[in-house]
This record gives C-alpha cells, sequence and structure tokens, in this order.
C-alpha cells in the first residue's frame, strides 16, 4: 500500500497527503464526503466559460488548492510564533478544506437571485453560503460531522463557527480570513490561469516568505477601548510584490469577473430562478416536477438543508432544456438564450459617465424612468460595486482584510499610504458598475437615446 496519496494540480502541482499524518487523513477522508464530491458539479466562475473558454475549474479543485495554501501558511504561523497549538490548527486547515462546501449553484449568482427574492416577498436577510458551509459541516445526517466527530466531539461545531466568524480572534484565522488569506491566494492565482487572462502577476513563493505577524487595531468610533488583532503584514522586502498581488486582483474584477457578457448571463439565469420562485407560477408551467430540487428550494421546501445539498450546476443545466420548451414564455425565452449562448444588449453607465459621477446619477435616473416596470422583465439592472480590496459594499473594507506593509519604524502602514506606491488612493474608495441589459437591441436603442435625453 502506498504511504501517502497525491493529488496532482495545475497550479500547485503535487498535493501529497501522508498516512501517517492524522491531520492529512482527516482532510483525505473529507475529501470522499458526498457533501464534498459535489463541489466537482459546482464551477468556480459560474458562466464565465461564455466568455472564457477555459474557465471550467470547480469548487473542488479551488478548495484542495486552499487546503494547501493553508498548509503553507501554518509554516508561517508556526515561525511566528515559535510552535502551533495543535488544536487550533486542525480546525484552521480543515475550515479551509470545507470553507464553500455550502456553495449553491452558479455560486454567486444564485445567491443574488434569492436575495432578490426575499426583498420580493419582504423576507428577513437570506443565509450566506457561509452560513450554509456551516449548516453542512454541524448536519448530524450528513458525512462530514461523523468524521469530525470520531476526532473530537466538538471538532465540527469549532470548525464550522470559523468559517461563519466574521471578525479573527487569532493569527490561525488570518489563515482563512485576511489580506492575503489562503483563499484569495488560490482563487485570484487559479482563476488567472484558467481564464487565459495576463492581468498582473503574483509571486507566490516570494510574498509567502515575506509574511510576517503583527497586532493591528481594529477598533471602531464607539468603542471604549482599543481592540487589536494579530493578522498577517509584508516585510518592506515584500512591497512590490503585494502591489502586484493586489494590481492582479484588481484587474481580475475588471476584465474576469466583472465582464459585461458574463455579467449578462448572470442577470438571465438570475431571472430564471426569480421566476420560478415567483407565487404566480406553477411547476408545471415552468416544466418542472413537485419533487425537483429548485421547485422544492424555492417554493415547497423553504430552503431546507436537504434540498439544498441537492442542488449543483448540473441539477440547472439539466432543467434548462426543459425550461426551453415549457408554457411559461419568460422562463422559455431566457432559457433558450442560456442553451444558445445568446447574449443581451447593453447600455453600459459606468463606461460613458463613470469619470463624472453626475452625469452618471443622472443618466441613471433617466435610464431607470425608461425602464420602469420593465426591470426583471425585459430590462436587467446591474450595480456593482467593486475597489481594490473588494466589490462587497455597503460597509468599509475591514482592517484585517487590507493589506499592511511594515514601514522603516518597524510599524506597518496601509499600502496605499506610501508615497513611491504604484497603487492609486482613488482605487481604494468603493466604485460602481452601472449597466442595463435588454432582451431586445430596439429596446436598447431606445434606452441609449432615453439616456443622453434626446
Amino acid at each position: 500500500m502506498s504511504e501517502k496519496q497525491r493529488l496532482r494540480d495545475p497550479i500547485h502541482g503535487l498535493i501529497v497527503f501522508h498516512r501517517d499524518n492524522p491531520v492529512d487523513q482527516v482532510v483525505w477522508q473529507l475529501i470522499q464526503t458526498v457533501e464534498f464530491q459535489r463541489l466537482r458539479r459546482v464551477k468556480q466562475l459560474g458562466v464565465s466559460d461564455f466568455v472564457f473558454p477555459g474557465a471550467t475549474h470547480t469548487r473542488f479543485a479551488h478548495s484542495i488548492g486552499v487546503f494547501h495554501n493553508a498548509r503553507n501558511l501554518m509554516e508561517v504561523v508556526k515561525r511566528e510564533e515559535g510552535k502551533l497549538d495543535e488544536r487550533r490548527t486542525l480546525v484552521t486547515l480543515i475550515a479551509a478544506l470545507l470553507h464553500d462546501v455550502g456553495h449553491g449553484p452558479f455560486s454567486h449568482t444564485f445567491e443574488g437571485a434569492r436575495e432578490l427574492l426575499a426583498q420580493s416577498r419582504g423576507d428577513k436577510a437570506i443565509d450566506k453560503h457561509e452560513k450554509f458551509s456551516a449548516a453542512i459541516i454541524r448536519a448530524p445526517e450528513g458525512q462530514i460531522r461523523p468524521i469530525l466527530d470520531r476526532w473530537d466531539e466538538g471538532l465540527a461545531e469549532d470548525v464550522a463557527s470559523l468559517i461563519e466568524a466574521e471578525d479573527p480572534i487569532d493569527i490561525y484565522h488570518a489563515v482563512v480570513s485576511s489580506s492575503f488569506d489562503a483563499d484569495r491566494l488560490d482563487y485570484l492565482v487559479r482563476d488567472r490561469y484558467m481564464t487565459g487572462t495576463g492581468a498582473g502577476s503574483i509571486d507566490t513563493e516570494w510574498l509567502i516568505d515575506n509574511l510576517t505577524k503583527y497586532d493591528i487595531n481594529v477598533s471602531q468610533d464607539d468603542d471604549e477601548e482599543v481592540r487589536t488583532v494579530p493578522t498577517f503584514v509584508f516585510r518592506a522586502k515584500g512591497r512590490q510584490a503585494a502591489e502586484d498581488f493586489l494590481l492582479a486582483r484588481y484587474r481580475l474584477y475588471s476584465q474576469v469577473y466583472l465582464h459585461k457578457t458574463t455579467r449578462g448571463f448572470e442577470k438571465i439565469l438570475s431571472a430564471i430562478f426569480q421566476r420560478i420562485g415567483s407565487d404566480d407560477v406553477s411547476h408545471s408551467h415552468v416544466g418542472l416536477t413537485e419533487s425537483h430540487p429548485l421547485w422544492r428550494f424555492f417554493r415547497i421546501g423553504g430552503e431546507e438543508l436537504s434540498t439544498y445539498r441537492r442542488l449543483d450546476d448540473t441539477t440547472v443545466w439539466g432543467a434548462m432544456e426543459q425550461f426551453a420548451h415549457c408554457d411559461d414564455e419568460r422562463v422559455s425565452l431566457l432559457a433558450r438564450r442560456m442553451l444558445n449562448r445568446r447574449r443581451l444588449s447593453v447600455v453600459d453607465v459606468s463606461a460613458g459617465f463613470g469619470h463624472d459621477p453626475e452625469r452618471m446619477l443622472n443618466a441613471e435616473k433617466r435610464l431607470d424612468d425608461f425602464a420602469r416596470d420593465r426591470l426583471g422583465i425585459t430590462i436587467f439592472k446591474d450595480e456593482a460595486p467593486y475597489n481594490l480590496y473588494s466589490r462587497t459594499g455597503g460597509e468599509m473594507t475591514k482592517a484585517h482584510k487590507m493589506v499592511r506593509v511594515l514601514a522603516g519604524d518597524g510599524v506597518p502602514k496601509e499600502i496605499t499610504d506610501f508615497p513611491d506606491t504604484i497603487i492609486s488612493k482613488g482605487l481604494v474608495p468603493k466604485r460602481k458598475l452601472s449597466r442595463y441589459y435588454f432582451l431586445d437591441e430596439s429596446e436598447r436603442a431606445e434606452a441609449d437615446k432615453a439616456m443622453r435625453g434626446r
């Protein structure tokens, strides 16, 4: 019998699981579970392969890559701490592996559709994929929790809690959530490679070699006492590589994740999900059976975990042919566009007026007046906030998610604060893409005239 199990990965090369290493063997068992194997059927970048044909990689491959990165980052923790806490190390490595086990089909598109449905119904805020990940890990009827409970009765709870945690408590948390965590260190390199884009470069080995630990201030304005948490910062020699890392991330968002054609197909898919979830259609009207997991999840099961675990990309694609020939004209039209890659026409407000916020706002108002009750039916609005660190909108970037580099006095500075940095401070504030998509080209042409006041 071989003394190790091995996986070949296009990004990390050979990933080895040693039989004499208990942690490796627990992780190997977790990889074999039905919950983790489901991730083979969830693509990392959803419908991006409509634009980048090579972008067919999965959450399965990504998650194993994140675990591999986490092992490497634990060496940094060991170097900084002197020794590792065995229990905390185990929790961190398993959390890195399982962090995406709760992603639904087409990942963020599915989550966005659920949010819009909840708003239309006046429901409370939906659970994000991190909550589903935690629930799947905790589920006594699943395959993950028994494996973890055989190791330690409280291990499943600790792993789930770490994945759910929004704020760091120790340096181990930085491995799964920080400015340079195992997750983004994999998806940026993997997505760049699999899409074939030449946007930026990422010197992974040099970046990791120049990581160190520092206690940063995470206090809010209303806190009575100063609160600090340990997280990763870069030594001075790593600054140029860290700048390249951030710029590569920014370019991936602007050129890949927020590509206008990709976002258009995401709007089509989201509209199909929302139509299935609307109260004025029957399952037969949209070509589904009552037992189909999409129908059960949106209409019968009340987002039950047992149904959620049956959902993946293949479930949706398998239903697309039924959607294309169903009695609901809207769903049928949208499904045929998905199957045949018939992209939507677009008016890109941010491309035309993004340099002038006032003109952009006025253009949006005119387009909103033009669209009125057609929004979500024949016209789809896309507002995507993003910045140097994140494209998620409402709140300011959290302190532990910002990239810091040690200055000459040994105190870390946010990377845009260096006077000779190549990164503009203008990239840190939240920016917004604003696009309107149209099923009909003639309607797009009319909207373009309305936007310009003609």
